[in-house]
Order: C-alpha cells, then sequence, then structure tokens
C-alpha cells in the first residue's frame, strides 16, 4: 500500500474523530489545508466522498462510517503494537556474551550494533572475537556466529547469510615480480600465505574449482598466520598472495592497493549462522538480540 494513503487514513480518522477540521489540526500539528487535501486526495482514490462538510459541521458519509468501522480497530492494534515496543525497550534488560570470528563481527553484528543499543539500551553486551572455536556452553557464552559448516550438530542455528565471497589477492608490486597466476597450477611458483585454525591447528586448504575440475591447494606453510587481518596485511607489504573473505579486501582492491587472481576458480564459502543452546528457555536479553539479527537479516 503507498505510504501516502496510509498517511491520508489516519489524518481522516483524526478529522471524522473530532468531526473538526479544526481539533484535528490542533491534534495533529498542522494546517487545516493540509488536512483538507489529505482527505480530499483520499477521497479522491477511493472515488467517493468520506466526510460531509458544511460550514458549521464535519460528519462521516456512510461511506466514512463503513471505512471507519474498519479502520478505527486497524489503528487501535497499531498503537497498542507500539506501545508494547516502547514497553520492550524500557523492561528487557540484562547481559549477553558472544563469540564469533573477526569477519563475523564486521559484517554481521558491527552493522546493527548501534540501533540495537538505541533500542534495548539496558541490555549489556560482551563480545569475544577470535579465530578459534569456542564451547560456548563451558565458556559461558549465550550464542555466537560462525560458518554454518562449523557448527556443532546440537546447537539452535539460525542462518543470516546465505554464502560468503570471497578473493585471491596480490599487491601490484608483487605480481610484477612473480607473474600472474591462471591456473592453480601457477600457485606452485608463488608464496601462498597460510592460514592455520586457532583450535586444530590445521592449516586452511583453499578450495578451487571451475566447471567439473576441482582442486584444494595446500599452502607450503612457509609463511602462516592465524589471523585474517595479519594476512591482509602482508598481501598489502609485497608477502605473498592471500586468500581473504571479499569484504575484508574489497576497499583495498577498489584502491588498487590489491589485485584479484585466479577470481574465475572462486566459489563462495558458506553463510555465517547464529547459534545457541538448544534450551527451553531464553533469556530475555539474547532473545531480543536473535529477533534483532533475524528481522534485520532474514526480512525479504
Amino acid at each position: 500500500m503507498d505510504r501516502l494513503v496510509l498517511r491520508d487514513l489516519a489524518v481522516f480518522e483524526t478529522v471524522a474523530r473530532h468531526r473538526s477540521f479544526t481539533a484535528a489540526a490542533a491534534e495533529l500539528g498542522i494546517s487545516q489545508s493540509s488536512l483538507s487535501y489529505a482527505v480530499s486526495q483520499l477521497e479522491g482514490r477511493i472515488g467517493m466522498a468520506l466526510l460531509a462538510r458544511t460550514t458549521r459541521s464535519v460528519s462521516p458519509t456512510q461511506a466514512g462510517q463503513r471505512l471507519l468501522d474498519a479502520l478505527v480497530p486497524a489503528l487501535q492494534d497499531i498503537e497498542e503494537g507500539l506501545a508494547g515496543l516502547q514497553d520492550m525497550r524500557t523492561t528487557v534488560a540484562g547481559s549477553v556474551r558472544l563469540t564469533m570470528v573477526p569477519i563475523a563481527y564486521e559484517t554481521i553484528l558491527r552493522p546493527v550494533m548501534g540501533p540495537f543499543r538505541e533500542m534495548f539500551p539496558k541490555v549489556s553486551v560482551e563480545v569475544s572475537i577470535n579465530e578459534g572455536l569456542s564451547d560456548i556452553v563451558s565458556d559461558g557464552f549465550d550464542g555466537g556466529i560462525r560458518f554454518n559448516t562449523l557448527i556443532q550438530k546440537d546447537m539452535v542455528t539460525v542462518p543470516l547469510t546465505s554464502s560468503t565471497a570471497v578473493s585471491i589477492v596480490g599487491s601490484p608490486d608483487y605480481l610484477e615480480k612473480r607473474g600472474v597466476p591462471l591456473e592453480p597450477e601457477d600457485l606452485a611458483g608463488h608464496t601462498c600465505i597460510g592460514y592455520r585454525y586457532a583450535t586444530s591447528g590445521r592449516l586452511y586448504r583453499w578450495p578451487l574449482a571451475k566447471g567439473d575440475r576441482k582442486a584444494e591447494y595446500a599452502t607450503d606453510g612457509s609463511l602462516v598466520f592465524n589471523d585474517g587481518e595479519a594476512i591482509r596485511l602482508a598481501a598489502l607489504d609485497g608477502l605473498g598472495l592471500s586468500y581473504l573473505f571479499r569484504s575484508q579486501v574489497d576497499s583495498d582492491i577498489n584502491t588498487g592497493r590489491l589485485v584479484p587472481v585466479l577470481g574465475d576458480w572462486l566459489s563462495n564459502l558458506p553463510g555465517f549462522n547464529l547459534y545457541y543452546p538448544d534450551r527451553a528457555r531464553t533469556a530475555p536479553a539474547f532473545r531480543a538480540i536473535i529477533d534483532y539479527l533475524k528481522r534485520t537479516y532474514l526480512s525479504p
């Protein structure tokens, strides 16, 4: 429905309730001419008069009364819903502890922290940002955000993103010296900066695929980090090629500080999920975060 129609319906209800453009204008804080125009616009859309106007009185027509009979309960429901949100804002309180990898914080939680804390000022949030996998139960976390492939099966999961884009990048100076790889086999002649999982200790293998051809490239271990930002900085320093989330290097690629390679061999990784223990009851503060993330990322 056109938002202007919603505005005009609210104006019509106010005028009909007061049976006066003057009193309605005082309540809404707008001019009588603006009210008259809004009502006329609404009548024009509907194709019939809604208010009978004389120099002394204003009253609903038969059509106007029929519309009011449907409109007033709907407006009351909206008002009660808004009041309920305000009550939630002032009553939901408590602390929430979350764990997640840095990229999940940057792309999922950070963008919503400001508006969430404005809506729920009595909820305190503690975020543990690390590359390792935490046991959220034994470590005292309410929940976490991870790739859905890394979440234990006994957890409740809420998918927040469908996939995560990746890039292999190198600095212009590095590529000028070492050449641009065109096939996975070319990586053998390059320094491929490795990532070691903080929890398992194993080196991440770069997944590569093109059509029916698939490969997992194992970095040689000559330069390894367990932190994505350190890997990005190493690529900027010209130390080698890095396999990183696209969101981590978008600005570097756009400014020419890093150059993507082998893009036709890269597929998106799984998306991020919010996860938490399967409990019968969830604390109101954590439920507020769950619902806020769902509204933000799952709304059509």
